[in-house]
């Protein structure tokens, strides 16, 4: 029988997986535009269209049979340790279940798209950006932060 805390800690990765993919699909739709940039929030925020053959950050250009196979492996390996945490651990299950959705979003960039990710968050001031994301990238960021916070704090623990 599936638990209820179970649904509600693995619900992050579909959640993001499908924002991630309906994000993706409105920026292809408007991707005329959005190859100049549109400011969201002054200078600060923009979206701009931009295609990474890169894994993180545009590192690894060009590797696309590589990062197919690392994204595809990281999925499988994400839902096993899934499995492993226990239910009661929801911080854990809930931030590598974030992780996995976007792992998956930008996987299926990478396949369907020529090994291409479709990134369009610009933030930044002036000259100074960071790198351009997308939402499949916050579940990966934030998910991982969120875990790595949880096993340092429980690592006195263990």
């Amino acid at each position: 029988m599936i638990r209820l805390t179970s649904v509600l800690t693995w619900i992050w990765g579909p959640l993001v997986l499908v924002v991630d993919y309906l994000t993706k699909l409105m920026v292809l739709a408007n991707r005329d535009i959005l190859m100049q940039r549109v400011e969201v929030i002054g200078d600060f925020a923009r979206f701009i269209y931009v295609r990474n053959s890169g894994a993180a950050m545009g590192i690894f250009p060009g590797g696309r049979i590589f990062l197919v196979t690392v994204s595809l492996l990281m999925a499988i390996v994400l839902v096993f340790v899934w499995r492993k945490i226990s239910s009661e651990n929801k911080v854990q299950r809930a931030a590598l279940s974030a992780i996995w959705g976007g792992a998956v979003g930008n996987l299926i960039d990478r396949v369907f798209y020529d090994g291409l990710v479709v990134d369009f968050i610009d933030l930044g001031i002036g000259t100074h950006r960071f790198f351009t994301f997308n939402v499949a990238d916050i579940g990966v960021s934030i998910g991982g932060a969120v875990l790595f916070v949880s096993l340092w704090l429980s690592g006195d623990k263990k």
